[in-house]
This record gives C-alpha cells, structure tokens and sequence, in this order.
C-alpha cells in the first residue's frame, strides 16, 4: 500500500499562502509580518488541522532533502563530493564559501527556513487559543503539543548549525521595535529551552498513530526520541568545554542567569549521564512499541514480493549458505532506508514523505547508462561520488577498517588488479563487509538489479560510452568525480522501462528518515562510552545490535584491547558506517572538534577518474580532488546574514566571519 501522507497535500496549498503571507521583513526572519485575515485561519477543525499541517510544511522545505546534495548539512562533509559545476550549498560548505554576504538574499538558507517555521508556529499557538475555542479539547491539546514538538525541533535545528541562537517564543508583531528582539542566547539555556519544550509536549502526544494517513505527524516516542539526540550534542566536546573560540560573548544581549556569556568552557561530565538517561528513555519508548532494526526476514519478503534478485559481489562464493547469506544482507541494507513501514520496516522512528526522492536517485544513479525505446542513453546525474576517505574506512568483511586489517591486501596492493574474471575490480573494492557493496559503487560493480527495465546495469568507470568521463559526450555536469558513486537511497526495485523516466516511481516511494531506531542504539552506545567504567557492557552491546545486523564480528573489550583501539573511537567509526548519508557525518566531525583533520584542502581524495578513456593505471590512481576545498575554525558554526545584523542591534555574528 503507498503511504499518502495529509501533512504533503495540505502542507503544498498551505505553503504557497506562506510564501505569499510570510515574506522575509526588513529585519530578523523570526519576525513574521501579520496577516489581514489571521481571523479567518483557524475557525473550525478543518482550518486548524490544515494550518496544523503546514507548520510540518517547512519539513518538506528543510529536511526532507536532509540527505540529498543540495543540502549544507547533507553533503557538507568529507563523505562524497559532487562536481563543481552544480555549486551546491554542501559544495560551498567544503570549499568555505558560505559568507554572510553571499546568503543575504537566500531566503532557502536554513537560518530563514527554520526561523519563519518558528515564526508560524508561533502564530498557530496564538490563533488557536483566539480563534477557535470551540475546538475538542483533547484535539486542541494534542494540535499544541505537536507544535511545540516542532518549535522545538526547528530551535534545535538552527542550535545545531548555528550555537547559541536567539530564542522566540511567542508570536511578535511585526511592528516590533527592533530593541526589543532577542539576540544569541547561551548554549545551554537554548539547550534547557528546547528541551523543556519536549517535555511540556510528550505528555499530550499518541505513542503511535492508529491513521497511516498521519504518517510523520509528532508522538511521545518520536519527541523523547528528538530529546535524546539534542541531549548527545549538548554533551559533545565543542559544546561541553571545547568550543575553540574563547573570547566570543554577546555585546549587548543578555542571558537570564548567564549575562553576555555564550558557551560554557568547563566540562560538565553529567551533561554525558543526562544525554544517557535520554537515549535510554527513548529506545525503551521505542522498542515498547514494536520498533526493531530492519532485519533479513523483512527484507527478503519484501524482496521477493517485488521479485528483485539478489546482487552480484565480487570474489564472493555463491554457492554457499554463507554466500548467499551475505548476498541477501547486501540487499537488506539497501531496503533499509527504503523500505516504508507497512512494507515491514519498524525500525523508522520519525520519517517524512517527500514525493518520489529524485534529487538523491538523479544525483547518484551513472549518468546516461540506461536506453530508452527510441535507442536514446538517458539516466542519471552519476556525480555523488563517495571520497576515497570513504571508501578506505568501510569496514573489510573482517568487520575492521582495511589499514588495520592483516587478513586484508597490502596498502601497498589496494589499487592493482584484485585479478577476478572482471578485472577492472580493484583489490581494495574485494573482502568487503555488506554494507560497503549495498552502498558504494565502483568500477566493475553491479549498480542495480534491475534498473534497465528489469536486468542488472553495471559501472563501466573508465569506459567514455558507459560510465566513464567524456565531456563531448555527457557534457561537463555529469560525472563521478571520484571513480565512486553512491547507492545508498537509491530503491532497489527503481527500473527503467524504457518509456517515461517515473514509469516506476510509484513502487518506489519511501520516507525519508530523520530518525531510526539504528541511531539511537549508537547514540546510547556513545554516552556510555563517554561514562565508561560499569557503563562499558551497555555501551558494546548496543554497539554490536548494529554490527551484527550489518554481517560484521562483535567488538570485544579484548579485541579493542589488541587493535589498541579505544571503545569511543570504535563508536564514533561505526557511526561513519552506519550513518553514511544520513546527514549526521557534518556534525560528527563538528562537535567533536576534529573538522580541521578531516575537512582540510587536501582531506579530499579520488581516483583519477575526471579524464576520458584513462588507462587501468592512470584511473587507479589516487589524487586529490581539484576543487577549491579548505577549512577554518569559523566553519565550526554558519554565518547568519549581514542584513539579520544590520537589522538587529542585539545580534553578533558567529566567530571568524
């Protein structure tokens, strides 16, 4: 059955009175202007539910493309890069061009989407209490509750992008004088703020809602779930004594309790037992209602039903149980942030529609590989290719990272000939674990199953008619920059018919997700290591729920002992696996302080795959990627725009810009 979710169909109509009501003002965007007929928005339940649904409109503006390449957040890390030729906001985020200037007009920059979607929620908070008294009362407390389930996620969204930030938490007039609008307040009472939103708003929300049609909509368990994760950045070291930028304080504007100060430069160990207690609380909320990780059983049903084969992975022995056992493990990855709830996948905790995911599909699918029924190359945009950082720090099937793997080829062998019947594979793409050939493509691959009208497509990397780099051909926007492509979100049962390019489209809707049940196993798994001691059994066993469902051995105490390999280090590596595309690479390497090690000029490496026809040698060859990449401490936080300062005497730009 496709999901239909209310929240897109209304949230559509809702929006375009948005866009048209809700201009950006002469001064902060939090600052909605007031409409002429507010008295009609919210006269009965009709109105109020459809206003209801488009404070989650602003999801469909933000987070559904949180993933995708035109995000900041989504692909503004080391884990792919895209062609320079699309200038897309995570590319300016590698490249550090993200300016106060630049985005003075952008009214899609995050800072302006999340802030009138506060704005709105502000508004809807007001008129329900003025406009419609009438309203059930047991609706009426659940409609409030979930937007401020919202308002708090909108406030956390801008915290984590932004730190301390200005908090709004009622509906303002426009005609506000600007003296009277807040500037940065302190990280930690942003913090205490947000989540004492949740908590105001868990006690009022359906643990589960009995309605498909209310897919996305907020409950108890997604809300503690939100909690937990604000609660895990709050505790990381940028934000629990780590923040590089010492002498930044407020000029004017004070915070209740802090004065001018903006962040706490002491360590706070408890800040690590609160987040644990959350992350606790919020897989016990979500396992109580049937959430499990996607598993094989799920996956094959759903497989077979769709009549998908299995996939093809090199050097691996079919005709074992264990063979195939991978095989299917391969396939259940790729169903795992594809697969809706009614087709069986439990394990998404919050996940919003979002039509039919093209930007992600367009953007990884190779570029011009399948033909269509006139004999015409169409396909995708093939330029979402996963760096070679990447690439190196999947694990082996050993369940380690290849440098660190005696059972796996040399360093010195990773990019000759693995010497397999299609030599092109390299041996640094062989011995892999299931996730590496369910989400990375190479040369050689099997990209798809059954994506050329039902029959498997294939990487032909350095080939300038298939695959492979030919600006004559495919033009000069369409290639892997890498030698790399990504699969992850791509549907595995998306084909090309050979008619119209969406002929499918409709078997292979999903939602997108923002949380799942695999994330929060790793976030309690990373509190308990930061608690360590009595902590440390809790913290491997849910680290392990995620390794064994990825076909990977356990972590021992004893086997990080002999890799001399910290518990923290484990974690914070598996969640560069696990989470690989899911949008929280960007604030891993962010709030653990480490951005400079990895997001530096020359951090960003590839095959040498940007030529035509290269030879085997020549394309596996590793080089950096040229593209104008460089980090400096300021991107530790974005810009807000210079017109958000000149419009409000109590704001201060982030350091450095």
């Amino acid at each position: 059955m496709r999901i239909q979710n209310k929240i897109g169909v209304y949230a559509k109509v809702i929006m375009i009175l948005v866009l048209v009501c809700f201009n950006s003002c002469d001064y902060l965007d939090v600052v909605p202007p007031e409409q002429a007929n507010t008295d009609d928005m919210m006269i009965d339940d009709q109105t109020t539910l459809r206003n209801l649904y488009a404070c989650y409109g602003y999801l469909q503006n933000g987070d559904a493309d949180l993933p995708f390449s035109a995000t900041i957040d989504g692909t503004g890390s080391d884990e792919a890069v895209m062609p320079q030729e699309w200038d897309r906001f995570g590319s300016r985020v590698q490249w550090n061009a993200i300016t106060p200037s630049s985005i003075n007009e952008d009214n899609n920059y995050p800072w302006v989407v999340w802030y009138n979607a506060i704005g709105y929620c502000n508004q809807f908070l007001k008129l329900i209490e003025e406009n419609n008294p009438t309203l059930n009362p047991n609706d009426k407390e659940q409609y409030k509750a979930e937007v401020k389930f919202l308002k708090a996620y909108y406030h956390f969204r801008a915290l984590q992008m932004y730190g301390p930030i200005p908090i709004i938490d009622e509906f303002q007039s426009s005609n506000i004088s600007k003296n009277e609008i807040p500037g940065r307040f302190h990280f930690d009472y942003c913090v205490d703020y947000i989540v004492d939103l949740l908590d105001e708003a868990v006690g009022f929300l359906p643990t589960t809602h009995s309605n498909p049609q209310y897919y996305g909509r907020a409950t108890s368990v997604i809300c503690k779930a939100l909690k937990s994760r604000v609660l895990l950045f709050a505790a990381s070291p940028l934000w629990n004594g780590g923040f590089p930028h010492r002498t930044w304080t407020n000029d004017n504007f004070e915070t209740p309790g802090y004065g001018k100060e903006l962040v706490s430069f002491e360590y706070d160990s408890d800040k690590w037992v609160r987040a644990r207690e959350a992350c606790l609380e919020a897989i016990k909320a979500a396992e109580s209602i049937g959430a499990t990780l996607f598993d094989l059983n799920a996956s094959e049903t759903l497989r077979k039903n769709q009549q998908v084969p299995l996939p093809q992975v090199p050097n691996l022995n079919l005709s074992t149980e264990e063979g195939e056992r991978f095989q299917q493990r391969v396939m259940m990855l790729r169903y795992m942030n594809t697969a809706r709830p009614d087709e069986g996948n439990q394990e998404i905790i919050w996940g919003i529609t979002n039509g039919n995911n093209e930007n992600m599909r367009m953007s990884s699918l190779p570029h011009y590989i399948l033909v269509n029924n006139q004999n015409v190359n169409v396909g995708g945009w093939g330029g979402l290719s996963p760096t070679l950082y990447t690439v190196e720090h999947f694990f082996t099937k050993n369940g380690k990272l290849p440098s660190e793997d005696i059972a796996f080829a040399n360093q010195s062998d990773w990019f000759r000939s693995a010497g397999l019947s299609n030599s092109d594979i390299i041996n640094l793409n062989v011995n892999r674990e299931p996730r590496f050939y369910a989400w990375i493509s190479f040369d050689g691959d099997e990209y798809s199953t059954v994506a050329a009208n039902r029959s498997p497509i294939y990487c032909e990397m350095r080939n300038p008619q298939k695959a492979g780099y030919d600006a004559a051909i495919w033009g000069t926007r369409n290639y892997s920059v890498t030698g790399f492509l990504n699969k992850k979100w791509v549907h595995p049962n998306f084909n090309y018919t050979g008619t119209g390019w969406n002929s499918n489209v409709d078997n292979c809707i999903y939602p997108i997700t923002i949380i799942r049940l695999g994330e929060l196993y790793l976030n309690l798994a990373e509190c308990d290591a930061h608690l360590g001691g009595s902590y440390t059994t809790e913290a491997l066993e849910y680290l392990n729920k995620i390794r064994e469902r990825a076909g990977v051995p356990d972590w021992t105490e004893s086997s990080l002992a002999q890799m001399n390999k910290s518990l923290l280090d484990a974690i914070l590596e598996e969640r560069f696996v696990e989470l690989y595309m899911e949008g929280h690479r960007y604030y891993d390497l962010r709030r653990y302080v480490r951005a400079a090690d990895y997001l530096s000029k020359n951090a960003y490496m590839g095959l040498n795959a940007v030529l035509r026809a290269p030879s085997f040698e020549v394309f596996n060859t590793p080089i950096e990627v040229n593209q104008p990449f460089g980090w400096d401490d300021r991107m530790y936080l974005m810009p807000i725009s210079n017109k958000e300062l000149y419009a409000n005497p109590q704001m201060i730009q982030a350091p450095g810009y």
